[in-house]
Order: C-alpha cells, then sequence, then structure tokens
C-alpha cells in the first residue's frame, strides 16, 4: 500500500513564502543567494507503509543541487556567447553574475529515504495505461521556488501529483526563461501502479535558444506575434522536442 502525504501552510490569499530571516537562513546555509520567493513549507512525500521506503520532492534540497563552482559563473557568460559584450552594458544582466548559477537550474529528481533505492533501466512508464480515463482521487499541485532572475525571465521548480484507482502519478517540473537567451525544461516523472513492486521513475532535459521557441510563436492578424506565449509553460513544453530520456525503477520489497 502507497500513501500520499503533503503539508502546505494556507494563509489569505495563498501558500505562505519564507519570510526574510528564513531566505537570509537559507542563503548562508547553501552558500548563496537563494530565489526570492521560496515555498519551503510545501513538499511532496510519496511513502511505502510495509517498508517505510520513501521518496519527497523538497525545495531546498533542490537547491543544494545548483552549482556554485567557479565555472558555474562562467557557463552564464558563454550561453551568452556573441551578445556578451553587449549584455555586459546592461547592469540588470551584470549585476545578478554570481559565483553560482543564477539561473537556479537543478537535476533534482527527488529525496529518497529508508532504503528506496533507484537502478538505471526498465521499459519506462507505461502512459497508454495514464491515458485511460479514470476517476482522480486525489489531486494537487504546488510551487516548490521561483525566481525572476531580475527581471530577465523566469526560474521555477514545481510539481502536480494525481491519484487514481489504478495508482499514482507525479510530474516535477524545472521551467527556466532567460530572455533573449534560453529555455531549459528538466522533468521528472514518478509512477507506480497500485499492486506491483516497482517504482517507475523518467527524467528528461530539454534546452534551446530563445529565439528557436519564439519562431515557433504562432502567427495573428497582420503578421503580429503573440509573445505572451512565451511566458507560457504549457505552449514552451508543446514546441520543445528532442528530450533526452532516462529511465530507471526502485523496487518497494
Amino acid at each position: 500500500m502507497t500513501t500520499i502525504e503533503k503539508i502546505e501552510t494556507p494563509t489569505e490569499g495563498g501558500l505562505r513564502l519564507h519570510g526574510n530571516k528564513e531566505i537570509e537562513h537559507h542563503s548562508q546555509e547553501l552558500g548563496f543567494n537563494v530565489p526570492e520567493m521560496i515555498f519551503g513549507n510545501n513538499y511532496l512525500r510519496l511513502t511505502h507503509l510495509a517498508t517505510g521506503k520513501a521518496i519527497e520532492l523538497r525545495a531546498l534540497d533542490a537547491l543544494r543541487l545548483v552549482d556554485v563552482s567557479e565555472d558555474s559563473a562562467k557557463s552564464v557568460q558563454v550561453s551568452i556567447a556573441g551578445n556578451w559584450s553587449e549584455a555586459q552594458k546592461r547592469k540588470d544582466i551584470t549585476d545578478v553574475i554570481k559565483p553560482f548559477d543564477w539561473t537556479y537550474t537543478t537535476r533534482y529528481t527527488g529525496t529518497l529515504a529508508n532504503g528506496l533505492v533507484f537502478q538505471t533501466g526498465g521499459s519506462g512508464i507505461d502512459y497508454e495505461k495514464l491515458k485511460v480515463r479514470e476517476e482522480i482521487l486525489f489531486f494537487d499541485e504546488n510551487v516548490l521556488y521561483e525566481d525572476d532572475l531580475g527581471d530577465n525571465g523566469t526560474s521555477q521548480l514545481a510539481y502536480k501529483v494525481r491519484v487514481m484507482p489504478s495508482g499514482f502519478f507525479v510530474l516535477q517540473r524545472f521551467f527556466l526563461r532567460v530572455d533573449g537567451v534560453v529555455f531549459r525544461i528538466f522533468d521528472t516523472r514518478i509512477y507506480h501502479e497500485f499492486g506491483t513492486d516497482l517504482v517507475v521513475r523518467e527524467t528528461s532535459e530539454r534546452e534551446c535558444s530563445f529565439d528557436e521557441v519564439k519562431r515557433k510563436v504562432p502567427k495573428k492578424k497582420h503578421d503580429d506575434e503573440d509573445l505572451s506565449l512565451l511566458n507560457n509553460i504549457p505552449f514552451v513544453d508543446s514546441v520543445m522536442l528532442g528530450a533526452r530520456v532516462e529511465c530507471a525503477t526502485a523496487s518497494l520489497h
């Protein structure tokens, strides 16, 4: 049997953001300026009651995987490439260049507990089963952290979870948009079919230039473009193809 536990702290107007003292503490702990919005009270925990094996999705654990090496700042400069000399003239960009990955890119795939171990391999998630219409017993979605990158884009880590009579499915997505530079989508999908002893995890990475996605924005009347779609994560997801997918499985024995 598998249970899902989600804890949140609702307030009037939404979930509570971590305050200044908490943000300062996190920055000192991690060694870099953390995102401006951390929903640290949001987390998802999936627990197998018979064995206690569990996987969790947590903001701070994800931020611990942000690159803090000296090369991380250089990689940002390389990403801007030929436009770097122009970018240097823009204080709004140069002010955020730090000796860490200021885009908060993370390859976090979850925090494992009590002996849960994933081994690379397997056939992946059976999406045909997920297409079968079933009653949704539970659904939720939450943001773990978000930052507007000094008004230069968006960096967001969020998750969705749904539980059906046949099993549960989780999508955690890291989304990055740096205006004029790059888009990234790093997904982690977790699926378990009730009555089986396996948990399946798929991770995928996609990255392409800002202009490549912009060219796929449909034309409107008078040949105008609806550039608001560049802020629409489902649209960007639909036009970014060629994901590199890795599959893994974990036993519940």
